[in-house]
């Protein structure tokens, strides 16, 4: 009879050997990468004027420009956690909550701030943008930074009417 549970110290044997991390630290912006398509491609333009709109739909806390670049059954969670699941709510946060607290000059340096760390299309039909931006909306969560670095996560599906946010996630850089 075969006993599983003699394997165990075999499994933490094998990880507790000294391997090289395939991560780096977490304030790290790694070497700008495309997957998935060709540089001159026709999708690779596509999305890099999307994430043109979507730089100048924030900058301008134009909600209706921001929400149009959205699926309907958009879902969103920010870095604490709020999650809104269609693109209504979510531009109802916006408009009342997110923005109105906060200068305009915020938007307008995070949107300045904005760069892809990397492209990745899923297929003709959906694509991964993760960007970063260094910002002043709320103190950094790294000690000694002035501004505090966002990065976001875009899951985009291609629709009818072009690219649109599907899903968002943010998340913040900390120590």
């Amino acid at each position: 009879m075969f006993n599983r549970f003699a394997l165990i110290p075999l499994a933490i044997a094998v990880l507790a050997l000294p391997m090289e991390a395939q991560a780096q630290e977490r304030r790290d912006i790694p070497v700008y990468r495309e997957i998935g398509f060709e540089s001159g491609s026709v999708q690779r333009e596509e999305l890099l004027s999307f994430l043109s709109a979507y730089r100048q739909a924030w900058s301008e806390e134009d909600t209706d420009a921001f929400i149009a670049l959205h699926a309907d059954d958009t879902e969103w969670i920010n870095a604490y956690a709020r999650m809104f699941i269609d693109a209504p709510s979510l531009a109802e946060f916006l408009e009342h909550r997110l923005f109105p607290a906060f200068g305009p000059g915020v938007s307008r340096t995070e949107a300045e701030n904005m760069e892809l760390i990397s492209m990745r299309v899923l297929g003709d039909e959906a694509a991964v943008l993760h960007l970063y931006t260094d910002g002043n909306r709320g103190p950094s969560a790294i000690v000694g930074r002035l501004l505090r670095r966002t990065h976001f996560h875009l899951v985009l599906a291609r629709d009818v009417d072009g690219w649109k946010v599907a899903h968002t996630a943010i998340m913040d850089a900390r120590d």
